[in-house]
């Protein structure tokens, strides 16, 4: 049985579509993390409006559902970050200003007066490079603090074992309290007795040596 060219055509257009929509995902793939506006691709004019219709119509093309690309919920969810970053205007202004500090360091390296879409593609690797370097730094000073509070916390610890080991010490020795003054009365008691006698004997000698020179 042969298609008709209406058959063919929709055939055709289906095929086109899904290509569409695996190029789409393979191009929000390959767009940093750090740049939501390339992501989404638009410009960095751009108002609330054009963010979500831009969102829209390109969640609709690398939807999970209507594409059978293996990483189409990456792009997906890649896409709809972007998408709240964008909306939300301080983040929005925070990036802005970040690519015009990339714009005047790139402005001042190039020190020509042309500038194109060359210098704009250097401007945003420019603004990357800048988020990468403050990234890389905002995690060396969260190691740094995480190794100071492991040493504060390891110094502490060392001293409330310190506190335990006295504590645990005054309580033994307090617990022994009475032992050691039975001990000691015992000994009191067994000196006096043996005094006594060592008296009692010193006297009889001296008794009997004074019996001895009366005679």
């Amino acid at each position: 049985m042969t298609e008709s060219p209406s058959d063919v055509d929709r055939i055709l257009q289906l095929e086109a579509t899904q290509l569409s929509r695996q190029r789409e995902v393979d191009r929000v793939l390959t767009q940093s993390v750090l740049d939501p506006f390339s992501i989404l691709g638009v410009p960095h004019t751009c108002t609330p409006t054009d963010i979500k219709l831009a969102y829209r119509n390109k969640s609709r093309l690398i939807h999970p559902d209507k594409t059978a690309h293996a990483q189409a919920r990456d792009a997906f969810e890649r896409l709809k970050r972007a998408e709240t970053e964008l909306m939300d205007d301080d983040k929005r202004k925070s990036i802005l200003t970040m690519m015009q500090e990339a714009r005047r360091e790139l402005a001042a390296e190039w020190k020509r007066e042309e500038k194109g879409e060359e210098f704009e593609r250097a401007v945003v690797e420019k603004y990357k490079a800048i988020m990468v370097d403050i990234e890389w730094r905002k995690r060396q000073r969260l190691k740094q603090e995480l190794a100071k509070e492991g040493a504060a916390s390891a110094k502490e610890e060392e001293a409330a074992k310190e506190r335990r080991k006295r504590k645990e010490a005054d309580k033994a020795w307090e617990d022994s309290r009475d032992q050691r003054v039975s001990s000691w009365r015992d000994f009191q008691a067994g000196s006096s007795g043996k005094k006594s006698k060592k008296d009692g004997q010193s006297k009889k000698a001296k008794l009997a040596a004074a019996a001895a020179a009366k005679k």
